[in-house]
This record gives structure tokens, sequence and C-alpha cells, in this order.
């Protein structure tokens, strides 16, 4: 093997051991974006930032907090509701509250 192509490998090498070492993203960061869902028979938007979620279709947001890496609690009109946050892949998650399970699909 000549010196160009020993020093062409081994960048190869240091470039996939840096991608397969990276951590997985965690829920704080995957659950941001734009989330179609259905509630009660209607289609809705839930658009997640940092720290609210907004509806989309009624233009209204509320608080939420991270209560620990797999649960938030939010606080809508005064009611305290903490949900469970599971992610099947980056572009489908399941919020599982008081045994009910809403599946959400990200929005492109």
């Amino acid at each position: 093997m000549t010196g160009r192509s020993s020093l062409t490998v081994a960048a190869l090498c240091l470039l996939l051991g840096a991608c397969a070492s990276q951590a997985p993203l965690s829920n704080q960061v995957l659950i941001q974006g734009a989330w179609r869902a259905e509630f009660e028979g209607q289609a809705m938007t839930l658009v997640y930032s940092v720290s609210d979620v907004t509806v989309r279709e009624f233009g209204i947001s509320f608080p939420y907090e991270w209560i620990d890496d797999n649960h938030i609690q939010l606080n809508a009109m005064g009611q305290q509701v903490v949900s469970q946050v599971e992610f099947e892949t980056p572009d489908l998650m399941r919020q599982v509250t008081d045994g009910d399970v809403q599946v959400l699909e990200r929005v492109r």
C-alpha cells in the first residue's frame, strides 16, 4: 500500500469511527418540531419548541417541561398532565397519558 492509500484508509477509519461513536439524540431534542396527530377523529399539528407546544390549527400554546428523560408535564389551562414520551423512530413518537396511547408522526 502506498503512503497516499494508507493515509486515505486511515482518514476513512477515523471518519467512520467518529460517526459510529456519536451518542443518539435525546428525547428533549427529538421532540422539537411539528407532529401530526389525531384527537377524537380530528387531525391536528402540534409544534413542540424547547418549552411550549402549539396546536397549530387553534393557534394556542401550552408550556411543558421535562420531569425526567422520558416524561413531560404539560400545563394545559390550569390542568397538569404527565405523559410518557417514547420514540420508535426519529419520525414516530408515542405518548402515553393515563394509559391512553397517542401516536404522532413528524411533519416534514
